[in-house]
C-alpha cells in the first residue's frame, strides 16, 4: 500500500521531469545567465534582478520541482529499488564533477539533457515495474554482472 502511494507520487516526478525536458532550452540558459550573474554581482540575484517575472517563475517552480524530485529520491532508498536510486544519485554527484570545468558548452548541454532522458526510462520503469511487470530488478542486474 505504502509502496503504491510512493510510486503514485513518482508519476508527479515523471511529469516534473518531462515539463524539464520540453523547457529545457530555457532551464539551461537560466542556469548559465544565473551562474554568470552570481559571478559578476558576488550575490545571488533577488526577484527584481531578473530580466522578466515569467524567468522569476520558471527559475523558482525549477527549484521546487527539483527539490521535490530529490526528497522522492531519497524516499527510493526505502525501496527494493534502492540500489536504482543509489547509483543514479552517485552518477549525478560524478557528472557534476566530471562536467564542471566545461560548464556551459555544446558537451555539457548534450549530456545534461541525455542524463535527463536517462533518468526519465529510469523512472518510468521503476513506476511500470511496481504497477505492471513486478520483476526483481536485483537479480536481473546481478545476472549480467555476474557477481
Amino acid at each position: 500500500m505504502i509502496g503504491n502511494i510512493y510510486y503514485l507520487i513518482g508519476v508527479l516526478v515523471v511529469l516534473s521531469t518531462v515539463s524539464s525536458i520540453l523547457k529545457f532550452g530555457k532551464l539551461y540558459s537560466l542556469k548559465e545567465w544565473k551562474e554568470k550573474y552570481e559571478k559578476i554581482i558576488g550575490r545571488k540575484p533577488g526577484k527584481k534582478d531578473f530580466r522578466s517575472k515569467k524567468e522569476y517563475s520558471l527559475s523558482e517552480s525549477s527549484n521546487i520541482l527539483g527539490l521535490f524530485e530529490l526528497i522522492w529520491i531519497i524516499g527510493g532508498f526505502f525501496t527494493s529499488s534502492w540500489y536504482l536510486f543509489g547509483i543514479m544519485m552517485l552518477v549525478s554527484y560524478i557528472l557534476n564533477i566530471i562536467l564542471n570545468p566545461i560548464k556551459f558548452t555544446i558537451l555539457h548541454k548534450s549530456i545534461s539533457f541525455t542524463f535527463l532522458l536517462s533518468r526519465l526510462c529510469l523512472y518510468l520503469y521503476l513506476i511500470v515495474n511496481h504497477f505492471y511487470l513486478h520483476q526483481n530488478i536485483y537479480s536481473i542486474v546481478k545476472h549480467y554482472i555476474k557477481w
